[in-house]
């Protein structure tokens, strides 16, 4: 899906978190494919994590605080992983709000922040929208790959991010907020949003 998440981008202006644990596997050689997803991965979680501090900031509801904690652990698991494989961080661990090496991240975060200024509502859909993209890509990086480190890293990713699904979800229900999945199917979408929350493997 990350291939094809630029175009998607540029359409999205013109529409209306889980603390994980650091893996203790041994490093191994990673494909190219690989290597690219988790790079993704890294900059991706980051996106999550700029757009909540910018909408907490903007509207002051306490579940994107909330949600960009959470996100900080994400950030955090992946860039471990990083680590153990020898891989330089594209972003040279800055935490300037709204930077990214990725030019479709770039950009698709000037987006998302534009659509944050329009309304609380607008923000939360743009929440349900992050994770909803966010778990179509772990899934995707999940079966790309063998490798049980990260495997086990996107799975603990993508049970956070449904959590947070289900978050973005009850507060859309109290504002009225009507979202139809971008990237999800219908079907995972209900079954998520209407499922308990989960446990992570730490808290999320």
């Amino acid at each position: 899906m990350k291939r094809i998440l630029l175009p998607i981008a540029l359409m999205l202006i013109t529409f209306s978190g889980c603390q994980d644990e650091e893996s203790t596997l041994p490093p191994s050689r990673l494909s190219e494919q690989e290597l690219e997803t988790l790079l993704f991965t890294r900059e991706e979680e980051k996106l999550a994590f700029d757009v909540y501090n910018y909408a907490f900031e903007k509207h002051g509801l306490p579940a994107f605080q909330n949600i960009a904690s959470s996100e900080q652990q994400h950030i955090n698991a992946v860039l471990s992983v990083m680590a153990s494989n020898g891989i330089a961080d594209p972003l040279n661990g800055t935490t300037d709000r709204g930077i990214f090496s990725n030019p479709t991240l770039q950009d698709l975060y000037s987006l998302l922040t534009a659509r944050v200024n329009q309304s609380l509502q607008e923000s939360i859909k743009v929440g349900l929208l992050i994770e909803d993209m966010d778990i179509n890509d772990l899934k995707a990086g999940i079966l790309e790959t063998s490798n049980p480190q990260l495997i086990q890293v996107y799975s603990s990713l993508k049970c956070g991010s449904e959590n947070h699904l289900r978050s973005f979800f009850n507060q859309a229900q109290i504002q009225g907020v009507d979202y139809s999945p971008e990237f999800t199917s219908q079907e995972e979408y209900t079954q998520i949003v209407n499922s308990p929350r989960t446990s992570c493997q730490t808290t999320n």
